[in-house]
């Protein structure tokens, strides 16, 4: 290895192991940077197992990343197809990004087997940090509610403007710190906005060890331009006053849509702000959502999954998200026979008049 990379590494230092890929089985974008005291992994390498069938269409590539003025990977420029008895490596580093691509085989029990580890070698010196960092503009920025005039009952399922209704909805959210309205919208408009989704403007979004989405822009003057107006209404945020006793100031919006390969991952350096989500699901069909196609929404707390949203149709789903949560939207794999679209939302929450004492 030293003489076909040029890299010195140190004697005595070798991780191994196997590992096994089932149909649907992935790993996403990430750089094997890892210390060991003074040493680090400076090469990983891969003895591949696979059938001596496997080709390009069963999936599980090595997928290498180029990376951007900033160190961040930017897009798959290399790829490796397993193929039996064979050797692949690559040096590793903060710079090293890579994915193993998902395994699409048709028959299940047909795996992608491999023995992978690492050679370790002295560290080097780290890139500077500003070269490193990931900008908090990744995320969408919070604006103040408009507050021209917006009826809500134009937009919303009269049956969730009763007020005997929402004191019900407002109960269930203070005991779970979640609910879910289903038929939201109502049907006219839905069907309006479901429609236009399809003329929108689409934007990629990453970088890829954060996420991998697009992002839609609908036309001027459309109905869907219009909701997204009434969502970050005032009216929009009395309603939701309404259904969780919660008084909101704020809100960041975001159109996303969700293909094959699309996921959103929690990082360190870049977390979405605490407060009450708001996602209206904008699914072409009332298919039920099965598990095993992922890009269902998941909470987590340390190692705990407290809840998971999938995709539904005309669903609004509201979260209370306080320090110590967090939430990703899980890899939308090859199975799920269609796409996931989504008006996605924080509310930033105002404070509470001991919170404002305490800042006098």
């Amino acid at each position: 290895m030293e003489t076909l990379t040029g890299t010195e590494l140190a004697r005595g230092h070798l991780d191994i192991a196997a590992q096994r890929y089932k149909k649907g089985g992935h790993l996403l974008c990430h750089d094997d940077d890892v210390q060991r005291g003074k040493l680090v992994r400076r090469i990983a390498y891969i003895i591949y197992l696979v059938d001596e069938q496997w080709s390009e269409e069963d999936g599980g590539a090595l997928g290498l990343y180029t990376n951007d003025s900033r160190g961040q990977p930017s897009e798959v420029v290399a790829r490796l197809t397993p193929e039996f008895n064979s050797l692949g490596f690559f040096l590793t580093g903060l710079v090293s990004f890579h994915t193993v691509e998902e395994i699409t085989v048709r028959d299940p029990s047909r795996e992608r087997w491999s023995v992978t580890g690492w050679f370790y070698g002295a560290t080097t010196p780290p890139l500077p940090a500003e070269d490193l960092s990931l900008s908090p503009s990744l995320l969408p920025a919070f604006l103040p509610f408009n507050d021209d005039y917006v009826e809500c009952a134009k937009w919303v399922n009269p049956d969730y403007l009763s007020s005997k209704t929402q004191d019900r909805i407002q109960d269930m959210f203070l005991d779970q710190s979640s609910v879910q309205l289903r038929q939201f919208l109502v049907p006219d408009i839905y069907a309006q906005v479901i429609a236009e989704t399809d003329s929108t403007d689409t934007t990629l979004l990453g970088p890829p060890h954060l996420r991998r989405y697009l992002e839609l822009s609908p036309l001027p003057q459309s109905t869907l331009a219009s909701l997204l107006v009434f969502l970050r209404s005032s009216a929009f945020a009395r309603l939701l006053a309404a259904l969780t006793s919660i008084d909101t100031v704020k809100a960041s919006q975001q159109l996303r849509k969700f293909e094959h390969g699309h996921y959103t991952l929690i990082h360190d350096q870049v977390q979405e702000p605490f407060g009450l989500d708001v996602s209206l699901s904008l699914q072409h069909t009332e298919l039920e959502w099965e598990d095993t196609w992922g890009g269902a929404t998941h909470y987590i707390a340390d190692k705990d999954e407290l809840l998971r949203i999938a995709p539904e149709s005309n669903s609004l789903s509201l979260v209370l998200r306080d320090e110590g949560t967090l939430r990703f939207v899980k890899f939308l794999n090859h199975m799920a026979p269609v796409s996931r679209q989504e008006i996605a939302m924080v509310f930033d929450i105002a404070p509470s008049e001991s919170e404002e004492e305490e800042e006098e």
